[in-house]
C-alpha cells in the first residue's frame, strides 16, 4: 500500500498537464554492466527467469540509459590505491554499450569525466597520459591552451565514434558533479580558487564545441550534486552564464539521505532553476534502499533516508519512494527525467567499489543495498511502476 505522501505526489500529477509531445524518461546507470557481466552477475525478471539485464530494465519501462566514460583504465591509472578494471567504462566498452542500448530503442546520456578513475567535488584528476603530455611544456599558459585543445578534441573524437557506430547520445555531460569544477588543478572554481572560474569557463566552451562539432544535437548537461539547494546552482549557473558558458540541460543529483530534501522540495527547487535560467532538467542520480544494510551486514552509501522514515528501507519502500519521485518529476514542466544510481551493481564478491592496486582485489560494493535487483539479482518490486511514467 503507497503511503500518504505518494498518494500526494499521485494527486499532484493527476493536478498538472501532461506533457504530449515528449516521453517521460527514466532508467539508469549502466556504466559497469561489462564488468559485472564478466563477474558472472545474473539478473532475473521480476518471477525469477534469469536474462539479459539490459533487456529486462527496458520490458519495465526503463528508456534511457547513462553511460559514464574515462579515458584509462586498469591498474595505475586510479586515484589513492583504487582504479577501474582494464576494459571497463574506457572508449571500447561505452561503443558496445550503447550498441545494446539503441538496439533496444533506449536513449543515451554520455558522461565525459576526462579523467582515468572516478569524479566529483573532492577529485577531478587529469588523465595521467595528459598529465605526461602536460609538463613536457615550458609553463602553465603553455600548458592550459594546450589542456584546452585536448578537452576539445577528445569530446569531439569520442562523440564522434558514438555518431559513427549509428548510437549518437542524445544527452552528453561535460565532467561529473563539477560544483567544484573539474580537471583540476586548472578548472578548479570554488573558494579559494574562485578566480579560476575563467579557466573552469574556458573549459566547458572546449568541452561544449568538442560535443557540438561531433553532434550539434546533443544537448549538454552541466551537473552539480545537492539537487534542492537552490543557493548552490543559482551561483555557480550565474557564475557560469557570465563566463558565456553555454548548455542545454541543468543536471542534478538527488539523494534524500545526502541533500535531507523531500521529494516535494526537489520538485520546488526543479520549476525555481528551470524558471530561472529558462532550461530543462534532469535529475542525473537518484537512489534509494532497499534494504538497511549490504547483503554483508554493513550500511551501504546512503546510510539512511533522510527525510523519510526507516522503516522504508525495504523493497517496498523503496517502490513507493520512486512512484512518489517518477510522478512528481513528470508532473513538474520542464524535467526530462530521472536517472537511477546504480540498478545494476548487484551483490557479488567480484565486484566493488573499485580494485585496489597491487591486488586486485574489490573494495566493498556499496550500493548492493540501493540497486533494482535484490542480492540474488531478481528484480524488485520497484520495477513493476516503472512503465506508469515512461509509457
Amino acid at each position: 500500500m503507497l503511503d500518504r505522501r505518494t498518494l500526494l505526489a499521485s494527486a499532484l500529477a493527476a493536478a498538472l498537464p501532461v506533457r504530449a509531445a515528449t516521453p517521460f524518461l527514466a532508467g539508469g546507470d549502466i556504466s559497469a554492466l561489462t564488468w559485472m557481466e564478466r563477474a558472472g552477475a545474473v539478473y532475473k525478471d521480476r518471477d525469477g527467469k534469469p536474462g539479459d539485464a539490459l533487456e529486462i530494465l527496458k520490458r519495465y519501462g526503463h528508456n534511457l540509459v547513462r553511460i559514464r566514460l574515462y579515458d584509462q583504465t586498469g591498474p595505475g591509472t586510479g586515484n589513492e590505491g583504487w582504479y577501474w578494471p582494464e576494459g571497463s567504462m574506457d572508449l571500447p566498452d561505452v561503443l558496445a554499450l550503447a550498441r545494446r542500448a539503441k538496439a533496444l530503442d533506449m536513449q543515451i546520456q554520455l558522461t565525459l569525466h576526462h579523467s582515468d578513475f572516478w569524479t566529483n567535488a573532492k577529485t577531478q584528476d587529469l588523465p595521467h597520459a595528459w598529465r605526461r603530455e602536460l609538463l613536457k611544456l615550458p609553463d602553465e599558459m603553455a600548458r592550459f591552451k594546450r589542456l584546452l585543445a585536448l578537452v576539445e578534441a577528445r569530446s569531439r573524437a569520442v562523440v564522434q565514434a558514438m555518431v559513427d557506430q549509428g548510437t549518437a547520445p542524445e544527452f552528453v555531460s561535460l565532467g561529473n558533479e563539477i560544483e567544484h569544477g573539474t580537471l583540476y588543478p586548472y578548472g578548479h572554481a570554488t573558494p579559494p580558487d574562485s578566480a579560476n572560474w575563467p579557466l573552469l569557463g574556458a573549459l566547458l566552451k572546449a568541452g561544449y564545441a568538442g560535443v557540438k562539432a561531433a553532434h550539434p544535437g546533443a544537448r549538454i548537461v552541466l551537473h552539480l550534486d545537492d539537487g534542492g539547494n537552490e543557493a548552490k546552482y543559482r551561483d555557480w549557473f550565474d557564475r557560469a552564464r557570465k563566463q558565456g558558458v553555454r548548455w542545454d540541460v541543468i543536471g542534478s543529483s538527488y539523494y534524500p539521505f545526502w541533500t535531507k530534501k523531500t521529494v516535494t522540495q526537489m520538485a520546488e527547487f526543479c520549476r525555481a532553476v528551470t524558471t530561472r535560467y529558462d532550461c530543462d532538467l534532469l535529475v542525473m542520480e537518484a537512489g534509494f534502499n532497499f534494504a538497511p544494510t549490504r547483503a554483508d551486514g554493513w550500511p551501504g552509501q546512503l546510510e539512511h533516508n533522510g527525510p523519510y522514515p526507516a522503516s522504508m528501507s525495504s523493497p517496498e519502500g523503496q517502490r513507493d519512494f520512486m512512484a512518489e519521485l517518477l510522478g512528481a518529476m513528470k508532473a513538474t514542466p520542464r524535467v526530462l527525467g530521472v536517472l537511477y544510481w546504480d540498478p545494476i551493481m548487484i551483490a557479488n564478491p567480484k565486484v566493488g567499489w573499485a580494485l585496489r592496486e597491487g591486488t586486485g582485489q574489490p573494495g566493498p560494493n556499496v550500493v548492493s543495498n540501493t540497486t533494482l535487483f535484490d542480492f540474488q539479482g531478481r528484480a524488485l518490486p520497484v520495477l513493476d511502476i516503472w512503465k506508469d511514467y515512461t509509457q
